[in-house]
């Protein structure tokens, strides 16, 4: 060091420099958002490999289509606490992932909720031709 540039001063007044404040990564948001956007690929995948183990079993059928549904309105509304958690938490990590879940999960909604007439049909449907079926055994000697 050089003997004319005096040595830098410190001062015991002044407060060390601070350091910008960010969001941990593991915050409700972040995790609520990640949920919202892999939910239903979750669902699909359980749908996917369970279906051949449950077919013929209505009880396991009626449980894995729960299971399914239940997961991708719990994706929905994870995607809505996550956009809702941004304000706190910022945007970074957050927003993207709860839009896309939204949006995704929504839509799956909006098909379910489309297809629940043609399922109520299609039931009655098959009441009616059960009734047949019977009425035909009972008429034959």
């Amino acid at each position: 060091m050089p003997m004319n540039t005096p040595p830098p001063i410190i001062s015991q007044n002044q407060p060390p420099p601070l350091i910008p404040a960010t969001p941990p990564a593991s915050s409700f948001a972040r995790q609520a958002a990640l949920f919202s956007f892999l939910a239903p690929f979750i669902s699909f995948g359980i749908g996917i490999f369970s279906a051949q183990v449950v077919q013929g079993n209505r009880i396991s059928m009626i449980v894995l289509g729960g299971t399914s549904t239940l997961l991708i309105f719990a994706g929905f509304f994870c995607g809505i606490v996550a956009l809702i958690g941004t304000k706190k938490h910022g945007k970074k990590g957050i927003f993207g992932r709860a839009i896309a879940g939204i949006c995704i999960n929504g839509i799956i909604i909006l098909l379910m909720l489309i297809s629940i007439p043609s399922f109520i049909k299609a039931a009655q449907r098959a009441k009616e031709m059960q009734q047949q079926r019977t009425e035909q055994q009972q008429t034959r000697p």
